[in-house]
């Protein structure tokens, strides 16, 4: 049976093997599969073609469709049409029903691998364009519906896993939320909608709109205990609600920008529901006429337009007139001539200028505050800013607003950046006059305190003895991404209240998965198949690690052409200097020597997903590779990828130059004391030299008998978002605690350095005494890959003391790294308040600064009181005005490092 594949990438299956045919050719029998009407090989040349040899090009198309085995079209038939032909889209349909388990869901799922009708984009002739761009928006809206069907089917029965990993490939794909989707009918079977009617769907039964508030902004402070889990960040939500209330005075540009499932979308379509705003949602950024058809149809679709009510006869008593001259529905029946202009869009566009003044012009007549919410905003071209800036601009009944939901910082979005120079940048100290126009928020990863409030506020932690310990492994293991943390609630059987166990560290959700495979599977095909090959190195690599791998493993890409694409589409970041940061605002000191630069995977589980792309033989051999080319720089890590792909005889060579390097009384040697002593016996031996790593986490462990410590105090201090520096998460938390955590990358960790200036009158003093109240929820030092320096939660020093001081639950004893003396504290434990003092002796020696720093691959901890020589450091009583350094990675489309590389 020959199948077309309409849904992502267009392509030919025979018998579920795939056909390799042009994209000519794929376009020819996608045309004639959708059309099903014979079509003359004269009008099919002229749609496929723009040159004099049309017809002779579409004779060697013919030719070559028939010596790839598909013998479809007889040499002697001017009319060409196709049977027995099916499509994914008419298996998809099928192949859904209520009693899919979660195995069959996913498979359900993964038949959508990306835009519709992908890969036909710039062939033949402008009418042929014309008819793909139409196309897509029917699928598109077609599998949108769907998958609304189904995400309402699943809801009723109560399968939240179900749901998840519905809105989660919808996400992935640019598409609406299948929960925010308009039906018909809410309590309808999934009623399938005929394939490629390339009519506009009927109008649902008017809805009630709903009421502007009539209170100013929402209660902010306080989660809300109904409805879905959600995490309140208020200064966030008051600056969206307040650029919102701006628009009754001028139109607004706003800008939300994160990663991919830090939940841009939740927090526009909750901020804009709350305001009483009527949203029109664009999946598809690419082109004008896309954007113009959409929003033609979605005002179609609702009930904008009052239907007026029917007169009576002429004449008799009590007759009524039509509510609106411009009702939907006229006194005799007829269509309104906003409905008219609507449909004539649709069904006979003329140039996209005349289109979009019509659109334009029916929109103004919306009474109501009406949002356009532009997804994927990143790709649009600049070109579409002319037509967004005239949708704004023409002159309306009521406020309007442009939401875009961008991955990227405008920076590294052409439109976003084009639109927010033409309406202005909204400033916090403009003059007053002024109204802004723009706004640009960064949706940072969750904090630990926004989390800790959902939690308590769904009742989401019963049963367990520490609700911040919960909430602290979660955070870390998600690394502050929503969508990760809902997906690990959903697996561990928290999200119905259960205690729970969470999955494994290197666990990936498939709601998590799904959404990456999304986003990876809309990238050229070779530069996911390079990416995957690098996605076997762990941690950060060079340029010249990847120079190192094949032209096979590139793809054929060059070092520099893959890192650059790699980049720009945020598959990669450029790793930060090892800059130590200042205190309080974390900026950084700018003390780190240049050196070359380094990258990375923008987040752990987008290297899991690009990973599991690779076969097994494949990874094994880039594993032998890295072990190679890492054994001089880097023994540790490569005795490590020698162990993963089974080389023995290079493992104990690895392993022999490992130690070798290491100082001598490093903690990382002392398995091998007990190899050297003559009473250890051989299973002891082996089983100290292959113990595994182990993560420690709070609510996995018993917290062993101590003294209670109760809980800092708070201040009246508001929590601030998240930076991400070197692998780890900073934020001041409610009431001005202090937490960080790693973003649960698996590789070497970097070395975290904060400075805290040490009061002037303390400067001089002979010695320095610290106390600390903290916890530890989190710790996984990541031994197992052969570091050259021993992991730790929390250190401090004072430069010119007697030495470091360390506190760890590990209790290796004392040690020297880099010339220093490291004194290790003892009493550390997870999952509860502890309190330590630590003495300095100066010396004589004056200082100016006190160094916090953090060591490890997986960690979560939290310092509420900090105090040196009985004067208070923390909890913080003033909020930083500004978190973060000037001039990030972000300020430039591409680092400098390859901006004048090669």
């Amino acid at each position: 049976m020959l199948t077309v594949h309409l849904l992502g990438h267009a392509h030919v299956t025979y018998n579920n093997r795939p056909v390799p045919l042009s994209a000519k050719a794929v376009a020819l029998i996608t045309y004639l599969t959708i059309e099903k009407l014979p079509q003359h090989r004269e009008r099919l040349a002229d749609l496929l073609w723009n040159t004099p040899e049309a017809r002779k090009n579409l004779r060697v198309e013919l030719a070559r469709i028939r010596s790839a085995g598909l013998n479809l079209f007889p040499l002697s038939r001017q009319l060409l049409y196709l049977e027995n032909v099916e499509t994914d889209l008419n298996g998809w349909l099928a192949g859904l029903g209520s009693d899919l388990d979660q195995a069959g869901l996913a498979q359900w799922l993964s038949t959508l691998r990306g835009v519709p009708l992908s890969g036909l984009e710039d062939l033949g002739s402008p009418a042929f364009q014309e008819w793909i761009d139409h196309q897509r928006w029917v699928l598109t809206e077609q599998t949108e519906e769907v998958l609304a069907r189904a995400y309402r089917q699943f809801q009723r029965g109560g399968k939240g896993w179900a749901t998840r990993a519905i809105a989660a490939r919808a996400e992935a794909l640019g598409f609406t939320h299948p929960g925010e989707f308009l039906m018909e009918d809410a309590d309808a079977g999934l009623a399938l909608p005929d394939m490629a009617a390339g009519l506009p769907a009927a109008r649902p039964a008017p809805l009630p709109a709903p009421a502007l508030p009539t209170a100013g902004r929402p209660e902010l402070d306080s989660p809300a205990a109904d409805g879905p889990l959600h995490f309140r960040i208020p200064e966030r939500e008051a600056a969206l609600w307040d650029s919102l209330k701006r628009a009754a005075h001028a139109p607004q540009v706003l800008v939300l920008h994160g990663p991919t499932g830090s939940g841009k979308s939740h927090e526009a379509g909750r901020a804009l529901t709350e305001g009483g705003w009527l949203t029109l949602r664009i999946s598809n950024s690419r082109a004008g006429r896309l954007i113009v058809a959409t929003l033609a149809q979605v005002l179609l679709a609702h009930p904008f337009f009052p239907a007026p009510s029917v007169s009576t006869p002429s004449g008799s008593e009590g007759g009524e007139q039509p509510a609106s001259p411009d009702g939907g529905i006229s006194a005799a029946g007829h269509p309104s001539a906003s409905v008219q202009t609507l449909q004539g869009v649709l069904l006979r566009p003329g140039s996209l200028e005349e289109d979009v003044v019509k659109v334009a012009t029916v929109l103004a007549t919306v009474p109501r505050p009406v949002a356009i919410v532009l997804d994927h905003a990143h790709n649009g071209p600049v070109e579409l800013a002319s037509v967004l800036e005239f949708l704004l601009n023409v002159p309306s009944a009521g406020p309007r607003a442009l939401v875009m939901l961008s991955r990227t910082p405008p920076s590294q979005a052409p439109l976003c950046r084009a639109l927010l120079r033409r309406f202005g940048v909204a400033q916090s100290s403009g003059a007053q006059s002024a109204i802004a126009q723009s706004l640009v928020l960064e949706v940072a990863p969750l904090s630990l305190g926004s989390v800790v409030q959902a939690l308590g506020a769904h009742g989401l932690s019963r049963g367990d003895a520490d609700l911040h310990a919960r909430a602290a492994v979660l955070v870390q293991r998600s690394g502050g991404n929503a969508l990760h943390l809902l997906s690990l609630l959903q697996d561990s059987g928290l999200e119905q209240g259960d205690v729970g166990r969470l999955p494994p560290a290197g666990h990936l959700p498939s709601a998590m998965r799904d959404t990456y495979l999304g986003e990876i599977d809309g990238w050229p095909a070779p530069l996911r198949d390079a990416l995957s090959s690098l996605s076997v190195i762990q941690g950060d690599f060079s340029f010249g690690l990847v120079g190192s791998f094949s032209d096979t493993a590139r793809r054929g890409l060059t070092p520099a052409a893959l890192l650059r694409d790699a980049l720009e589409r945020r598959a990669l970041v450029e790793s930060e200097p090892a800059s130590a940061l200042s205190w309080p605002a974390f900026g950084p000191v700018g003390d780190a020597a240049p050196g070359e630069p380094c990258y990375r995977f923008r987040a752990e589980g987008l290297r899991i997903a690009l990973s599991g792309q690779l076969p097994q033989a494949e990874r094994q051999e880039l594993r032998r590779h890295l072990a190679s080319e890492l054994e001089t720089s880097q023994p540790g890590l490569a005795l490590y990828y020698a162990e993963r792909a089974g080389a023995d005889a290079d493992a104990e060579r690895l392993r022999v130059a490992y130690r070798s390097r290491l100082p001598a009384g490093s903690p990382l040697l002392r398995p091998l004391h007990l190899a050297a002593s003559a009473q250890a016996r051989p299973e002891q031996i082996r089983a100290e030299q292959i113990r595994p790593a182990q993560m420690l986490s709070a609510p996995a462990l018993i917290v062993p008998p101590s003294r209670p410590v109760p809980e800092p105090r708070r201040l009246p201090i508001n929590a601030s978002p998240a930076v991400s520096w070197q692998g780890y998460l900073l934020s001041w938390e409610q009431g001005g605690w202090l937490s960080i955590l790693s973003q649960g990358r698996y590789g070497h960790p970097h070395t975290l350095r904060v400075h805290l200036p040490v009061p002037a009158n303390l400067r001089d003093a002979p010695t320095l005494t610290l106390r600390l109240v903290w916890r530890l929820d989190v710790f996984h030092a990541g031994h197992e890959l052969g570091p050259h320096q021993m992991a730790f939660p929390l250190r401090f020093s004072v430069p010119g003391a007697d030495g470091a001081r360390v506190l760890t639950p590990d209790a290796p004893g004392d040690y020297t790294e880099e010339g220093q003396r490291q004194l290790v504290g003892a009493d550390v434990t997870l999952g509860g308040w502890m309190e330590h003092e630590l003495h300095f002796n100066m010396a004589g020696q004056a200082t100016e600064r006190l160094d916090l720093h953090v060591r490890a691959l997986d960690l979560a901890l939290t310092i509420g009181e900090l105090s040196l020589n009985g004067q208070p450091i923390l909890p913080l009583t003033a909020a930083p005005e500004r978190l973060g350094g000037a001039g990030s990675q972000d300020s430039s489309p591409l680092p400098r490092s390859l901006a004048v590389r090669h």
